[in-house]
């Protein structure tokens, strides 16, 4: 696996190797030196185009990398903090030398063509591996649950488009709630941080897990954030701002129209118990059968040829 990046990207690889490791396999973060790789010369290494290593040209593990798409549509961001979604010449440039096996992106099979050209032009095959639950980390506990809502996240220029017009009313409805996280947040809310191995014990602490995407993810579909499934995974009820195809991918998810219709549904769940323990119930079995990374990891090593350990990983 290559090197922990910070963010979201470093809770998802987090999540690959505790799946892999769950069904026996052996894996370890790569320092990126020749001597490592060969001494424990891997059967497959997943990396990505946003946190390069020096990659073996000549080699025999399988090579898989995420990437960001490439294709007929181009997606950016049109703020100013964040680079554009789509690829760079200078990433399509890279990872084509690099030869991969295959690439992957964030979306599920629907979204193919967003990242149409890494195969039409780049000779490469694409997965869809969008984001999952870890359910080795992520798990409902028993025990009182305080706080009507909760959320955990970081809030940058980027996602206060979104968060500034979902979540922040919902601080202002009589609901007891707590917010946890990093970055920007206005003063007035009190934010603090919290250390990672106290996630899963702070989302059980909640009833509901309001999920917030960012703008190119309304518009298009894709780059789902991990929330939604661990607040399920966690035992929350999932109640996701309106993105496309959300309905297809997550059916028992309470998806709201517009921030007025978030903050009717939050607060109508808060008071009708029996509904949303109900709705709990079906959304965390439903993330259990499809949307954990054993299942995602399973559809990576399907599509690099390791088909039995892929039949393994469910």
């Amino acid at each position: 696996m290559c090197r922990r990046a910070g963010r979201a990207f470093g809770y998802i690889t987090e999540g690959w190797i505790n799946c892999l490791l769950d069904k026996g396999h052996t894996v370890q973060r790569w320092d990126g030196q020749q001597s490592s790789w060969d001494q424990f010369d891997p059967d497959l290494y997943i990396g990505s185009s946003g946190h390069k290593d020096p990659i073996p040209l000549k080699r025999r593990a399988k090579v898989a990398l995420h990437v960001n798409s490439w294709g007929p549509i181009g997606i950016d961001t049109a703020n100013e903090s964040r680079e554009n979604i789509s690829e760079s010449r200078e990433n399509i440039a890279w990872v084509l030398a690099r030869n991969p096996d295959v690439v992957f992106g964030y979306g599920f099979a629907k979204d193919q063509e967003l990242w149409r050209d890494w195969t039409h032009r780049g000779g490469i095959p694409w997965v869809p591996m969008p984001t999952a639950g870890d359910r080795i980390v992520f798990q409902r506990q028993e025990g009182f649950r305080p706080y009507d809502f909760v959320y955990l996240g970081g809030r940058w220029t980027y996602k206060s488009h979104t968060l500034d017009k979902y979540l922040l009313p919902l601080l202002q409805l009589p609901l007891a709630h707590d917010v946890r996280g990093w970055g920007d947040w206005p003063s007035n809310i009190n934010v603090r941080e919290l250390p990672d191995n106290q996630s899963c014990q702070f989302l059980n602490s909640g009833n509901i897990g309001p999920c917030v995407s960012e703008k190119h993810t309304h518009q298009f579909g894709i780059d789902i954030p991990e929330r939604c499934w661990k607040v399920a995974l966690c035992g929350l009820l999932v109640l996701h701002d309106p993105v496309p195809g959300m309905v297809k991918v997550f059916p028992d998810a309470v998806i709201a129209t517009d921030p007025q219709d978030y903050a009717n549904k939050c607060f109508y769940y808060a008071r009708h118990d029996d509904e949303r323990i109900q709705l709990v119930e079906k959304q965390r079995q439903f993330v259990l059968d499809n949307h954990t990374y054993h299942h995602r990891i399973r559809d990576l090593l399907q599509a690099t040829g390791f088909t039995e350990e892929a039949k393994n990983m469910i």
